[in-house]
């Protein structure tokens, strides 16, 4: 009801809520109706005025089709199982562990060839230091 210049229901003398039609000759055309007509005793009320003028026969079907797409994707998505989406996050579970295991074994090669590396440098100075000691003590 948030909506100005306020629209003013001439039986009551409320502010009347702007609703949004869905109708096949109106689809998401706004108008204003008295609150009571929509949820006490109809027609006591009703319809006052339309907010948006009327709109093409192409708009129209354009509209409607829309709202019929979106109705049956949220049917889609409430009909959905959980067991659906148990499956599919296990599938994808599974993938990311292999590619932890993948990226673990390439880890473990490259720490062995750390400590290879390590042990062939360490190699090089024990025979380093060995020649050099046997030069210095001659």
């Amino acid at each position: 009801m948030d909506y100005e210049p306020a629209v003013i229901c001439d039986r009551c003398g409320r502010k009347a809520p702007r609703w949004i039609s869905w109708s096949p000759a109106n689809p998401g055309r706004r108008y204003y109706s008295c609150v009571d007509s929509h949820v006490s005793i109809p027609h006591q009320h009703g319809f006052i005025d339309w907010h948006d003028t009327p709109t093409t026969p192409f708009l129209r079907q354009l509209l409607g089709d829309l709202r019929h797409k979106v109705w049956r994707l949220e049917d889609e998505l409430a009909g959905q199982t959980p067991e659906g989406e148990v499956i599919l996050l296990r599938e994808e579970l599974e993938k990311k562990n292999a590619l932890v295991a993948e990226m673990g074994a390439r880890c473990d090669s490259k720490h062995e060839m750390e400590m290879y590396k390590s042990l062939f440098y360490g190699m090089v100075l024990f025979v380093a230091g060995l020649v050099a000691g046997f030069f210095l003590f001659q």
